[in-house]
């Protein structure tokens, strides 16, 4: 199955009403299915040329606010009321199209939903009396928030800037990174209602046709009314709808994108939101930064590691810590175990109340520095934490160990990359948490191989999630958990087709 352009079906679709040879006409029908809103604006030139048999009407519709004003008082309507006669052979559209309007793309469209679509969209529609063809010229003028730093993905050392919120800047912003003649850029209009647009970017001969092909079918089951952010797709993506470990990377980094489409990814960008999506994406993928590939390779390869130690720690510390101080104390040495004992002298909870406790009291805490307000959120979150974990202990509420194991593993999801990730990580901590209270260390070996084949059993768009490690594949771990150096790496070595 192969990608097609909404834009190139839309004149065979015999449904479509074709506009009218009056311009008044076509106006009128425009106006009234925009509901005569206050913010559309209509323009009349009239050009009496001598060569013409009657006077030209030309009637511009637009939304005021979504186009370039100044290009329109400066450019688009002096050269109009200017424009010479129509030497022989031109019809007016094709002659305004090709000798006099100069600023923006001009398209040809001869309905009249896909007039009133490219006036939602920002462009300035040209209507011609005699003619049952609009030009639609792309001036958009709207305001839009400029390119600036990421903010979820941060490093020290590569590039900084980020994707805004605006479908065409980022897609601008790749295609400077990546100047190779294959990339494909594919947009469709996605939601009833918000009529989104949404571009599936893939290098040709590189992202595999399997691939593209789930993501054709994908597009064509959407059925919402409105599309506002990555999500709404990432959920039709998903292969398996009930894991809440994320199948789909996202993304607010140009090269990261840039850089997935290289390895033959596909990426998916939503117009108004900063955020991009890689498919396929695998489980390694979720614990490595970009930084990773502007350090030298010891040092990449060093921190991915401390990162896959922080996942298990944030998954197991408080279940082990759980299991051994209820089930397992002969594990300890004697003076551990004594002091955790004192610790734990007067706390009237068991461990496993008092870990769902402190968890849930530390997810409460992240959430309003979250939502607080930026300059006093970060103050509240490590005030709080530190007031209420000191003032537990002091009440003999918790026990000072307990604190300890909950800072700690809340310190290790930080270092997860990937938000969503963190979330997951987060989620099926206190599974392991109530295993662990349950049936001891037991309960977590049995949890740990239900945790094992539940992620071997996952696909992301068709390709296995813990690949290249289920199934092992030695040629693609250039890049897993330890980043071989690029003078090494197969992957970045051009072959003799210049693949």
């Amino acid at each position: 199955m192969k990608f097609h352009d909404q834009e190139s079906r839309k004149p065979h679709d015999p449904h479509l009403q074709r506009l009218s040879l009056e311009a008044f006409i076509n106006t009128e029908l425009i106006c009234h299915r925009l509901g005569a809103s206050s913010d559309v604006s209509v323009r009349s030139i009239r050009l009496d040329w001598s060569s013409l048999e009657r006077e030209c009407v030309i009637q511009l519709i637009f939304l005021d606010g979504m186009v370039n004003s100044q290009v329109l008082q400066e450019s688009i309507i002096p050269a109009i009321q200017s424009a010479p006669p129509v030497p022989e052979g031109y019809s007016l559209p094709r002659y305004f199209s090709d000798q006099i309007l100069t600023a923006g793309q001009v398209r040809t469209t001869g309905d009249l939903t896909g007039a009133v679509k490219d006036i939602l969209s920002g462009c300035l529609l040209m209507l011609i009396d005699g003619y049952d063809e609009a030009l639609a010229l792309a001036i958009q003028g709207y305001e839009k928030r400029s390119i600036g730093e990421t903010k979820t993905e941060t490093v020290i050392r590569g590039p900084q800037e980020a994707f805004t919120d605006d479908l065409r800047t980022n897609i601008t912003m790749i295609r400077r990174k990546m100047k190779d003649e294959r990339l494909r850029i594919v947009t469709r209009s996605v939601g009833q209602v918000t009529q989104t647009d949404v571009s599936i970017l893939y290098i040709e001969g590189l992202a595999d046709e399997p691939v593209l092909d789930r993501i054709a079918e994908m597009f064509d089951e959407i059925g919402l009314k409105m599309v506002l952010e990555g999500e709404y797709i990432e959920e039709y993506l998903q292969g398996n709808k009930y894991t809440v470990f994320p199948t789909i990377l996202n993304t607010e980094r140009p090269d990261s994108i840039t850089a997935g489409l290289a390895e033959g990814r596909v990426a998916i960008i939503v117009d108004g939101t900063p955020f991009a999506m890689i498919v396929p994406s695998l489980f390694i993928d979720f614990i490595q930064s970009a930084e990773d590939s502007y350090q030298p390779y010891l040092f990449s390869s060093l921190v991915r590691v401390l990162r896959l130690a922080a996942v298990i720690i944030s998954v197991f510390a408080p279940g082990l810590y759980i299991a051994i101080t209820t089930f397992h104390q002969d594990l300890l040495p004697t003076r551990l175990l004594l002091s955790i004992m004192f610790q734990r002298e007067g706390v009237p909870f068991p461990a496993f109340v008092e870990a769902t406790l402190m968890e849930i009291t530390f997810e409460i805490i992240r959430e309003a520095g979250i939502r607080m307000p930026r300059n006093i959120g970060q103050a509240v979150s490590i005030v709080g934490t530190l007031i209420v974990g000191q003032a537990a202990v002091d009440a003999g509420i918790v026990s000072a160990g307990m604190v300890i194991v909950v800072a700690i593993t809340g310190i290790s999801s930080f270092v997860i990359p990937a938000y969503n990730m963190s979330i997951s990580i987060r989620m099926i901590r206190f599974l392991f948490m109530g295993a662990s209270a349950s049936f001891g260390i037991y309960g977590i070996t049995v949890g740990f191989l239900i945790l094992v084949v539940h992620l071997c059993s996952l696909q992301s768009v068709g390709i296995p999630y813990m690949r290249p490690y289920a199934p092992y594949l030695r040629k693609e771990q250039a890049d897993g958990v330890f980043r071989s150096p690029y003078w090494s790496s197969p992957r970045n070595k051009r072959s003799k087709d210049g693949v």
